[in-house]
């Protein structure tokens, strides 16, 4: 994409999901001239490199912050699919929950009984409706999302990438960034530098310890393995339970996983207890089908980038030791609302991260709240949801308690 003088320089630090997304959304306005920057030989190298994942709503008691988040983030990526089949590596459509723990299956029945949910976006079944749903025996309610998805991501990357002229600058490490005298950018990579009026970070969790803004931002790393096993269960949905199997991966495949693996432990080693542990999820569901190891035919594991309180991190940036100096005192005095200083953001810094396990339903949301809050455009969520995924609300939550 060749600079306009009009046009503001952009760069967004990660080609996965949350990156091509932002490349995507922004390159819908042509205010911006955009490079792509990832450390890796390709895009999608990381987590949203994975075999195939699940496009679903999200169902909670009292449509809290991440149900109001992942479902409009299911919604409006579903709308994109439906436009874009064609570019789309779809595995399955609909997507059977089933609900072999008795508190989940209290607590959706609850959640049915107490809402008015429209059978576009979920519908609760019986034993027996999901058995003839399934077309085999299933001893457990389930929920039916009639249109949610499986697919592989690195597909949508894809699409998104090519439906803009943005630049990808593959095997590009961000080393330092540093605010110029005139208000700009410098980015240092490996071996070259540039200024941007614009920088957003949408990489995985390794960033967040190297890049100065990021380091005091509450995160941390969940690795699971994936593995792909000869078609074993014969089913036309995805079926999710504690693990899921998603069906038609790469034509007669199937994928089973993923497994979450303590914090701790990142050796990002594929293994035959997380095999089997996949395995038993589907055993528990199917008791009667048996699926050998040796079905077993590839395997990845990968890091989920996550935060505590399961939201993304969606939103403008601050200076560290500026955000404390400021709010430190008034915070842990527990000062009323009217007493409290203005937040004073970094121009032109945002985040665009922490998905944790719901990547492709966070991704293409997430580059809509970054795209308006650049442009400073109409809001296409509240105040409150958009102050719930704050970069910054860790901080928030730290200095009060003192």
């Amino acid at each position: 994409m060749e600079h306009d003088n009009n046009s503001k320089k952009v760069a967004i630090i990660g080609a996965g999901l949350a990156g091509c997304a932002l490349v995507y959304e922004l390159s819908q306005h042509k205010d911006f001239s955009i490079t792509i920057f990832d450390k890796n030989s390709d895009f999608a190298s990381e987590a949203s490199g994975n075999f195939a994942g699940i496009l679903r709503p999200s169902l909670t008691n009292d449509n809290n912050f991440s149900e109001q988040f992942h479902t409009l983030g299911y919604e409006i990526l579903n709308d994109y699919i439906k436009k874009n089949q064609a570019d789309i590596e779809i595995c399955s459509k609909g997507v059977l929950h089933v609900l072999s723990n008795p508190k989940e299956a209290l607590r959706y029945s609850k959640i049915f009984a107490n809402r008015q949910i429209s059978s576009d976006l979920a519908v609760l079944l019986d034993s027996k409706e999901s058995s003839k749903l399934l077309g085999k025996k299933i001893d457990y309610d389930s929920i039916y999302y009639p249109n949610a998805l499986s697919l592989i991501p690195k597909s949508l990357c894809k699409s998104w990438l090519n439906s803009s002229k943005a630049k990808l600058k593959l095997d590009s490490e961000l080393k330092t960034i540093e605010k110029t005298q005139n208000q700009k950018w410098l980015l240092q990579f490996q071996d070259y530098q540039e200024e941007f009026d614009i920088v957003i970070f949408a990489g995985a969790y390794e960033l967040f310890s190297q890049i100065d803004y990021l380091k005091n931002i509450s995160v941390y790393p969940s690795q699971g393995q994936l593995t792909v096993i000869k078609e074993s269960i014969d089913t036309d949905f995805t079926i999710m339970d504690k693990g899921y199997l998603i069906p038609h991966y790469l034509n007669n495949l199937q994928v089973i996983g993923a497994t979450f693996r303590e914090n701790s432990d990142t050796s990002g080693e594929v293994r035959d207890c997380d095999h089997q542990e996949n395995l038993n999820h589907v055993k528990e569901i199917f008791p009667e089908e048996s699926i050998a190891m040796e079905s077993i035919l590839d395997a990845r594991v990968s890091t989920r980038c996550v935060t505590s309180d399961h939201l993304p991190l969606v939103g403008k940036l601050v200076d560290y030791d500026l955000f404390r100096e400021m709010f430190f005192k008034p915070l842990s005095k527990g000062y009323p609302k009217n007493k409290m200083p203005n937040v004073i953001y970094e121009e032109g810094l945002y985040l665009s991260s922490g998905f944790g396990s719901k990547g492709i339903s966070s991704s293409l949301l997430s580059a809509k709240i970054i795209s308006n809050l650049i442009r400073q455009d109409q809001k296409n969520i509240s105040d409150k949801l958009l102050e719930a995924l704050s970069p910054q609300r860790f901080l928030v939550r730290t200095f009060k308690k003192g």
